[in-house]
């Protein structure tokens, strides 16, 4: 056979699993009462459904979830109602609502900030960031809605179809929870056999847990491979030899992986004349790549990059489309807000912290949730013809360098510098205090590394009166939550405030 018919045969293939795997789709959620196919295509209403979803939440988080009964009680319960009919928009209802931090959640955790309901019928996420880890509760209609989020941004950004082959490479710590507390993860046939067993096959919680196992194995094509693990963000060519083979051989469509491993593998091919795979969308999971280190990716990969935005909290929040000029917020799912220190709305373009109310997920009401990240927000409508809010997200304010000259350096700015200069192939930056840092590089074995030059610009760059303390390392270690952090600042809350509210601008 030709390599023509091959490929001819090959999405023929493709096209035939893609409408079985749809129709799978369709029946398992008519068995489950699942709206998880419909939830998948964004709404014409989007607006009036999300009001919808807004006025079910508000109403059940002050009935049912003690944290927020005592906190929205001076709020008038007329407003839920007056909403889109007495002038009183989403936004205008929002602002009169407290911002919900990470220390709320986990003081208030579980019985305060939850609903009552079964909790037999919960998943218990885990959140891996690089600081305060949070555990979060979803029940049905929330983890429904989390899959369908998951297949719009696929189908969005790169237009992946359910039955595609996909690749997912996580922080190496999902071997251990995978951001799922209590998520079972045995086979198919295993949870059938035990549901025959226990005579269990009309009970509702274990037909639901029967759909999810079969989307994961046998409907997503789904394949997961294991993180770096003890070799951290550089391991050795044979290792990242098998990584390449193995794409090679699995041909994924969509590639999912933590950056560290996609630059890492990428950076492989470039330097050792590897030919490119040929993977038409790449994305990360759980962490950023820097503009320098998209383009390695696309070369490598031969594909494009589609970034998107989500968190453990939310699951997938938004995503790019083919302009790649921000990111569309799934507005019928979230109202997501750029606000100041005091919960006050930003203007468009404006940098502020980003703000998150879940609409779905009332088992564990997530509203006006000040989720870390910094970044801004546009309302104009997008040269793609979409009207949904578009976020662009700027990363951590508290992963930001203030320098010698009071300008704020962000992490990408400080990876790119580290990664442009010769001889470096990646680099890692702690501020110490008092313009002192501690810089961390991996040496790049093609080029000769001049430490003393690499000190002394990267001192004049950062600040005339900076100190630098340089390490050579073989390899860098990501943090207990499994991802990598490359800049540990030294901000406390009231100076990263003041980052954000100048909009990374000399103060």
């Amino acid at each position: 056979m030709s390599k023509s018919s091959h490929r001819h045969f090959t999405n023929l293939i493709t096209v035939s699993r893609c409408f079985v795997v749809r129709a799978c789709l369709s029946f398992g959620c008519l068995l489950t009462r699942s709206d998880c196919v419909q939830t998948a295509v964004p709404p014409k209403d989007a607006s009036e459904v999300a009001v919808r979803r807004f006025r079910a939440l508000i109403k059940q988080a002050r009935t049912k979830v003690p944290f927020y009964a005592s906190r929205l009680g001076n709020i008038p319960t007329k407003d839920e109602g007056a909403i889109n009919r007495d002038g009183l928009s989403l936004f205008d209802c929002l602002t009169q609502f407290p911002l919900t931090t990470k220390d709320d959640v986990e003081t208030n955790f579980p019985d305060r900030i939850t609903d009552g309901s079964d909790s037999s019928d919960w998943r218990l996420m885990s959140t891996r960031g690089t600081a305060q880890r949070l555990i979060t509760v979803q029940g049905f209609a929330k983890r429904d809605a989390v899959r369908a989020a998951q297949l719009r941004s696929l189908r969005l950004s790169g237009g992946y179809q359910p039955g595609m082959p996909m690749v997912e490479i996580p922080p190496e710590i999902c071997d251990v929870v995978c951001g799922d507390e209590g998520e079972r993860d045995e086979g198919v046939l295993s949870q059938a056999w035990e549901m025959f067993r226990n005579r269990r096959l009309l009970d509702a919680k274990s037909v639901r847990e029967l759909r999810g196992l079969v989307e994961r194995h046998w409907i997503l094509n789904r394949k997961m491979y294991p993180g770096f693990g003890r070799f951290g963000s550089h391991p050795p060519n044979h290792v990242l030899d098998e990584y390449v083979k193995r794409l090679r051989r699995d041909r994924p469509y969509v590639l999912k992986a933590l950056a560290t491993y996609l630059v890492a593998i990428a950076k492989h091919i470039r330097d050792n004349n590897v030919q490119p795979l040929s993977i038409p969308v790449i994305k990360t999971m759980g962490s950023r790549v820097t503009p320098s280190q998209r383009a390695v990716l696309e070369q490598s990969f031969g594909g494009t990059y589609w970034d998107d935005y989500g968190s453990a909290e939310f699951g997938s929040i938004a995503c790019e489309c083919d302009q790649h000029d921000g990111l569309h917020v799934f507005d019928d799912l979230f109202f997501v807000e750029v606000v100041d220190a005091e919960g006050k709305r930003m203007p468009d373009g404006k940098l502020g912290w980003i703000v998150v109310t879940d609409l779905v997920n009332t088992t564990m009401p997530l509203i006006r949730y000040k989720i870390g990240d910094v970044g801004t927000m546009t309302a104009e409508t997008c040269q793609c013809g979409r009207t949904a809010p578009r976020i662009k997200v700027k990363g951590r304010a508290f992963d930001t360098i203030v320098d010698g000259q009071s300008r704020w350096r962000t992490t990408d700015d400080i990876v790119d510098f580290l990664e442009d200069f010769p001889g470096v192939d990646s680099g890692q930056l702690t501020a110490i205090g008092n313009q002192r840092y501690e810089l961390t590089v991996v040496e790049d074995p093609k080029q000769t590394l001049d430490q003393p030059k690499l000190c002394d610009e990267f001192s004049s760059w950062i600040g005339q009166d900076a100190k630098i303390e340089l390490r050579v390392a073989s390899t860098l270690q990501p943090e207990s939550g499994g991802k990598f952090r490359y800049v540990r600042g030294d901000l406390d809350q009231q100076r990263a405030e003041q980052i954000v509210s100048s909009g990374f601008s000399p103060p």
